[in-house]
């Protein structure tokens, strides 16, 4: 009797038997691996067969080369030019006869700078002096365009005075006709570009 207790105690309990309820248990297998996972909704297949015959292959080519666009005007002046008391007027005469003519001018003023003795609004209201800098009052510059036979403006632009602040202006001349051209100022170095349609 003893003997068969022993034996019966040994014996192995059968395969997806679980030791607490003898239930099958619901984990998967030891032995799958990550690579049998979703194998039941999966069956294999030959792979589709491919061809080159018929593909179109890229061919690179380099971009065709655009050559820079040609400036439609001809420039007639590009300089810089300091005007004062000494010297304070150019004039060119030009006959326009191939419209636009546009003149492009930046004004560099003489500055001023000036000390202004005031009282801090803060904490003990000390003395302070505070620097302005501004334009000359007495820095302008007019650029001109008029017709030469009859002496009327045609055109007309400038910085200071009745023009403003403005340190970079421009003319545009779109009419025909024998133009005087003139520049004056004073206390401003000027650069002027002078451009037009044709020649």
């Amino acid at each position: 009797m003893i003997l068969l207790l022993v034996s019966a105690g040994c014996a192995e309990l059968p395969p997806g038997e679980s030791e607490w309820s003898g239930a099958r248990s619901s984990e998967p297998k030891a032995t799958q691996g990550a690579s049998d996972v979703g194998a039941q909704y999966l069956t294999p297949a030959t792979p589709y067969p491919t061809t080159t015959k018929g593909v179109a292959v890229p061919t690179l080519s380099r971009p065709q080369e655009t050559p820079p666009a040609q400036d439609p005007y001809v420039t007639l002046f590009n300089r810089t030019k300091q005007f004062n008391l000494t010297h304070s007027t150019d004039a060119f005469g030009f006959n326009l006869t191939t419209p636009p003519l546009i003149i492009e001018f930046d004004v560099k003023p003489k500055m001023i700078t000036r000390e202004k003795h005031t009282t801090s609004d803060y904490g003990k209201k000390k003395d302070i002096v505070v620097k302005q800098t501004y334009p000359s009052e007495d820095s302008w510059f007019t650029a001109t365009v008029r017709d030469r036979e009859t002496g009327k403006i045609v055109a007309e632009d400038g910085f200071g005075k009745t023009f403003g602040t403005d340190t970079h202006r421009r003319i545009y001349v779109g009419q025909r006709g024998d133009m005087l051209i003139q520049f004056s100022g004073n206390e401003v170095t000027v650069h002027v570009l002078m451009r037009v349609g044709g020649v």
